[in-house]
């Protein structure tokens, strides 16, 4: 039910949020071919995290089919479990907590446990959303950048590839820091900033290897597409 909830959610706001971004932010989009054939898999999208506003801009970027990305919707993105808390327990006041329950709720996210690195516990959840054939987006860095430069990465993406087999996919965030960081935000809604994003070639086989050496692999790639100019 959730899944069919977040898919009409993320119908109904993509034209806003994709025309939002083209008028202010000269979003562009590269590499949508790379992609072609992987619409009705379960496919493990990973990129660089830099803003707040990344998640929208990254389900923003999903090729059209019809009027909106209806083979790849929904995209559900990784979250704390407790963002799903609607007051007790979440770090914000009750207001503010109840906005961001609702958010990750009805967008399709996938909850994240703490399990003291037991990641099969931690991660069950996104295992059963890619065993189902859901399109899932994770940031292996674990958080948003502090300095804008692309961060080490977590084992559980390489985890989740080796448990299910499902094909991972590069993607580059490019502008996003710079077009939302306070006060440069100014200059993005006046048009002077600009917002790519870069899909890179799936990764189909890195489970031959260990989860530090495939988290490796998925990295250099994000690196690779962030540099190319």
């Amino acid at each position: 039910m959730i899944v069919k909830i977040a898919k009409i959610v993320q119908a109904l706001t993509y034209w806003p949020i994709y025309g939002s971004l083209r008028i202010f932010a000269r979003y562009t989009v590269e590499g949508q071919e790379n992609i072609k054939g992987l619409e009705n898999k379960g496919v493990i999208f990973a990129s660089n995290h830099t803003s707040y506003a990344d998640g929208p801009i990254c389900a923003a970027s999903m090729p059209r089919a019809s009027w909106y990305p209806h083979e790849f919707f929904p995209i559900r993105f990784m979250a704390w479990k407790k963002f799903f808390k609607w007051i007790q327990g979440m770090p914000f006041i009750p207001p503010l907590s109840f906005f961001v329950a609702a958010y990750v709720r009805y967008n399709g996210s996938v909850p994240v446990e703490k399990a003291g690195g037991n990641l099969l516990r931690a991660l069950r959840h996104a295992i059963e959303a890619l065993r189902a054939g859901d399109k899932l987006w994770i940031y292996p860095e674990g958080g948003i950048t502090k300095d804008g430069k692309l961060q080490l990465g977590k084992r559980g993406i390489a985890f989740l590839h080796q448990q299910t087999k499902t094909p991972i996919v590069p993607v580059a965030l490019i502008g996003t820091r710079k077009a939302f960081l306070f006060p440069k935000i100014f200059s993005t809604l006046s048009g002077r900033n600009k917002i790519r994003v870069r899909i890179g070639k799936p990764i189909y086989d890195i489970s031959n290897v260990s989860l530090e050496d495939g988290t490796a692999i998925i990295m250099k790639e994000i690196g690779n597409l962030l540099e190319i100019r």
